[in-house]
């Protein structure tokens, strides 16, 4: 019988230790950042039945120069459209309409977007682009950042004044 006490008293002692393992502690994939670049962001659908999402927004990758004032800017979007409907996205920037896409229900588009900028963006600056999904509320009006390059850039040649070793001798 005390045996048995002793073996039931241990079992909940483990149970009990066991349960309480990741209370209080941060999980370190709660500060993770995604690995997209891009913005994300989903509204719901017309009359709240559904969703609307944006993915991956960003500007293409111009160089290390940023894009020039004047100059046509690229950018890639993905349109989700989870709702029963159709859905039609008007998208545009500084008041002016880039594109018009329309999506099936319960589908998605992959778009790209082009248009001018009057004022230079730095590879660290973004460019606020509105995502009007016509019928539901607010608009998206997400800042989108320069996406990272596709590829590593070559390495500039380093040339070296004097034998190594030489310098302070």
């Amino acid at each position: 019988m005390k045996s048995s006490i002793i073996s039931a008293l241990a079992v909940a002692a483990a149970a009990f230790a066991l349960s309480a393992c990741g209370v209080g502690m941060n999980s370190q994939t709660a500060e993770m950042v995604p690995p997209v670049a891009g913005v994300s962001m989903d509204l719901p659908g017309k009359d709240n039945v559904g969703t609307v999402s944006l993915r991956n927004a960003a500007l293409v990758y111009p160089g290390t120069q940023g894009y020039k004032a004047g100059s046509e800017v690229t950018a890639m979007a993905w349109l989700f459209n989870n709702t029963p409907v159709e859905q039609r996205v008007v998208i545009s920037h500084d008041g002016q309409e880039i594109k018009r896409v329309t999506i099936k229900s319960s589908s998605f588009e992959r778009t790209e977007l082009k248009f001018r900028t009057n004022q230079a963006i730095g590879n660290e600056d973004s460019v606020k682009v509105t995502f009007e999904w016509v019928g539901v509320k607010p608009r998206m009006e997400p800042m989108l950042p320069i996406a990272p390059p596709q590829a590593a850039a070559p390495g500039e040649k380093i040339e070296l004044s004097a034998e190594p070793g030489a310098e302070g001798d």
